[in-house]
């Protein structure tokens, strides 16, 4: 059963809601070293007991299978054995971590760290070999005893144990190469070599069989299906092109998959080292498209106000928050593409003063209109707002597709919430981002009042990259000098955008959701760096070091704007997308109404007018329209980034487990009779089909190339023969840790990119004067998330400034838990959890009085 681990601090002043959290801080027992050498002690002795357990079955398997000469009883034999293998080699490294993982908790209400994070996975392994070798010793001797299929299961399995094995022998080169308490070992003292020895391991094992093997029962299945909707939509994404052509072949070819794991394995794996940032983008936009992106309003809580809106890219000043109390002029995103309005969207439970009437939910008012019921007057103005941003690796997703827990929040915290559709990369890389937010959010501090809210009290929450973009923004809020939120809320997020590796960031080798090559990719897109090969430098984007430029503001009284919502039934598209931008109206010194028009930037090397940033007045409508950017976002039908190699996927063969894909120039020959490579990379292909072309019209062409070698009648029977026998495959089981090839190795290419040090990229590495102005942090990681160490060294970082924070650790649930919520009962506590946070951000009382936390026992 998953848990959602709370320190204790937490949950006794949950039922205050008046005070504000203190920085966590545990003081040093006097027999403090003693307790932690005593519960090092008490776990390592639950795992020996663990691995004396494996020891005693494994004996007993052997020696029946030795005995009792089945079709299957020398795999099961050798599987056994070579399990026991990886057991007895991977029982000290384990043992090691255990008794150094204490030193690098935050506190000791906390454990949790990259280091006890891989224990868990070894014993969550280790205790699932006793589960399946305790059914093989009860059930063996049965006549429906399923031979292959407890055959497989450990043979699976013996292959991660043996890529686990791999793994913590990294981890410990990542141990010795770090300084005391410190996850992250310097860049500069980690050889490349390690980082290559890591990224080459073969991953097949963990997205076969035993998929998702370290996270609770419940997300198992959900597993299962999304990596069979991976295998199949890649296998589509290569061979069709159209939404609807590759909906339609993806469901046509997870059949396959879903019943054959390890043809899934390979091209999942395949897929994560080739594919460009393309197909993720087109697979995590899948919830959006179709039938799925209507699955929010059936799974989760109605709501009265869900409105899409884009704030004008105008200039508008702020009272700062200093002593000096001067005005803050905020000006609009600049960065790459010029000025242009932030889509936003506001989500409500009930309609409340300020808010335009016509931002209702249209369903709701035909109903009251047909029943002829009087239209509820609106509920007073909350006192709070949330400002949400989503997550989605800076590359993919929207509001839309977080939009089914968003729904909950509303319902169960009662305030309004607004979420930013901030741009994504590639096509709009960093900063730009970070810049939209932070506009947004200052657009609503200005006016909340059309958000029906006084906005007394303001939080930031996010997930993944959104709580990146949540604490960059707050920490700009507070180098701008104006109002930062009175709180932060972070959902297993990465602080640290770098190719550095730590224990927890070693998962990624077996994580569902959040692959190495997917990983390398997202980080690579959002700094901008261009795919490159090898003997070329990396370079970022020009725009993305350029500075924002200041907009002249037009001598207009923008404080008597208002903001007219667009009634039309349609949601407008997202900011970039050329989407009509929202009504503004404007009180001239006559009394009358003036339009304000934006002109759009022309694009690069384009003939059309210079931006200027000025607004143009005219007093001639009565509604006014503010003309947004054009800036047109890549479809799934064309998803092609010119920063990166145009690699198409190749379909897969059931019984062809042998092919491999590679975006180096040099193709891996491979040995054949005639001593020539059978692979050929996309170029060498096509020439070589031009020239095959050449040869058939060539009438000088040997005869003997005209017509393959037909096999004998003997060899024909031979062959069939062979099929027909019923003899197991044989299955080579690796005796020691597999490496392959990788193909792509953005990690020694990327690691000198200055851009990847910006702290408002990585908030991890920002000075201690910029972390200072940060309000309390709220930090929800899980404990089995890559970006683990992420939380727990940025906890570490607040703790030393004395900044208030808050470190809750989710158990044995996945990056992304807050998607699950509907599905998953786990995921449903692990949400809880995030809105008595922002209940208690908001000065709220906690739902319950207490965070249910729920642990697992060993």
């Amino acid at each position: 059963m998953a848990a959602v681990k709370a320190d204790s601090t937490t949950e006794e002043k949950a039922a205050a809601p008046e005070s504000k959290p203190a920085a966590e801080s545990v003081r040093p027992k006097e027999h403090g070293h003693r307790d932690k050498r005593k519960k090092a002690d008490v776990a390592d002795s639950a795992y020996n007991c663990w691995f004396k357990t494996l020891r005693s079955l494994t004996a007993n398997n052997s020696e029946y299978f030795e005995r009792h000469k089945t079709q299957y009883s020398s795999r099961f034999s050798s599987a056994v054995c070579i399990l026991q293998g990886h057991a007895d080699a991977i029982q000290p490294i384990l043992e090691g971590f255990i008794r150094i993982a204490p030193d690098f908790d935050v506190d000791e209400s906390t454990p949790s760290n990259g280091y006890r994070s891989l224990v868990k996975v070894v014993g969550t392994c280790i205790r699932r070999i006793i589960h399946v070798q305790r059914k093989v010793v009860n059930n063996r001797d049965g006549l429906l005893f399923q031979s292959k299929h407890y055959c497989q299961e450990l043979e699976a399995y013996a292959s991660v144990l043996c890529q686990l094995r791999a793994i913590m022998d990294v981890a410990q080169k990542v141990l010795a190469k770090s300084k005391h308490g410190q996850l992250f070992p310097e860049e500069k003292l980690f050889p490349e070599f390690l980082f290559e020895e890591a990224e080459s391991l073969d991953k097949e094992c963990f997205y076969g069989r035993c998929v998702g093997f370290q996270f609770c029962s419940s997300m198992q299945p959900i597993f299962h299906t999304i990596s069979t909707a991976m295998a199949s939509f890649a296998e589509a994404y290569s061979d069709h092109d159209g939404q609807l052509t590759r909906a339609l072949a993806s469901l046509l070819n997870s059949g396959k998959y879903a019943m054959n794991p390890e043809l899934r394995a390979r091209t999942i794996v395949s897929m994560c080292d080739k594919a460009d940032i393309s197909f993720c983008k087109a697979f995590w936009n899948i919830t959006e498209e179709g039938p799925l992106q209507h699955m929010s309003g059936f799974l989760s809580s109605s709501v009265n106000v869900n409105k899409v809106f884009h704030i004008p890219a105008m200039p508008f000043e702020m009272e700062s928050s200093l002593e000096d109390g001067e005005l803050v002029t905020i000006t609009p995103p600049c960065s790459q593409t010029g000025p242009g309005p932030v889509q936003v969207r506001l989500i409500c439970f009930e309609n409340r003063e300020g808010q335009p009437e016509d931002i209702s939910s249209p369903i709701m008012d035909q109903v009251e209109e047909k029943l002829g019921t009087k239209k509820k007057v609106p509920a007073p103005k909350s006192d709070a707002l949330i400002i949400h941003i989503h997550g989605g690796g800076f590359v993919a997703q929207s509001s839309k597709s977080h939009e089914m827990y968003l729904r909950t929040w509303a319902k169960d915290i009662d305030v309004p919430i607004l979420s930013v559709d901030y741009s994504l990369a590639p096509a709009h890389p960093f900063p730009r981002a970070m810049e939209e937010c932070f506009f947004a959010y200052a657009w609503a501090l200005k006016n909340a009042h059309i958000l029906g809210t006084t906005a007394e009290r303001v939080c930031l929450a996010g997930d993944s990259a959104g709580g990146n973009l949540c604490v960059s923004v707050a920490m700009r809020a507070a180098n701008y000098g104006i109002r930062v939120p009175d709180g932060v809320l972070a959902a297993y997020t990465p602080f640290l955008v770098r190719y550095t590796p730590s224990p927890s960031r070693l998962l990624c080798m077996m994580d569902p959701l959040l692959p190495m090559g997917i990983l390398s990719r997202c980080i690579a897109a959002y700094a901008g760096l261009k795919e490159k090969k090898p003997g070329e430098d990396v370079s970022s984007s020009s725009s993305t070091t350029s500075s924002t430029p200041q907009l002249s503001t037009p001598e207009h009284n923008f404080s008597s704007a208002r903001l007219v919502f667009d009634p039309s039934p349609t949601e407008p598209k997202r900011s970039g997308e050329g989407a009509a931008a929202p009504k503004l109206l404007f009180t001239n010194t006559s009394g009358g109404l003036c339009e304000v028009h934006t002109p759009s930037p022309s694009p690069p090397g384009g003939d059309g007018p210079v931006q200027t940033g000025i607004p143009v007045l005219t007093v001639e409508t009565e509604t006014a329209v503010i003309q947004g950017k054009q800036n047109t976002e890549p479809t799934v039908d064309n998803l092609k980034e010119p920063h990166f190699e145009d690699i198409a996927l190749s379909p897969y063969e059931e019984d062809s487990g042998d092919s491999e894909w590679s975006l180096t120039d040099k193709q891996t020959e491979v040995d054949s009779p005639s001593g020539v490579s059978d692979e050929k990379s996309p170029v060498e292909g096509s020439e070589g089909m031009e020239k095959d072309r050449a040869a058939e019209d060539d009438p000088n062409r040997p005869s003997s190339l005209s017509l393959p070698s037909l096999p004998s009648l003997d060899e024909i029977s031979m062959a069939i023969s062979k099929m027909t026998e019923s003899k197991p495959e044989e299955v080579v089981l690796p005796s020691e840790p597999v490496h392959s090839p990788s193909s792509i190795s953005h990690v020694t290419r990327y690691r000198p990119s200055p851009i990847l040090n910006n702290p408002y990229m990585s908030p991890l590495l920002a000075d201690d004067e910029l972390l200072k102005g940060l309000p309390p942090v709220y930090l929800v990681p899980c404990a089995l998330d890559p970006v683990l160490d992420d939380s727990i060294m940025f906890a570490h970082r607040l703790k030393a400034l004395g900044i208030p924070y808050r470190l809750h650790v989710v158990e044995e649930l996945s990056h992304g838990f807050l998607n699950f919520t509907s599905i998953c009962k786990e995921a449903r506590q692990a949400n809880d959890l995030c809105i008595n946070n922002l209940l208690e951000m908001l000065g709220r009382r906690p739902r319950g009085g207490r965070v249910a936390t729920p642990t697992r026992k060993l």
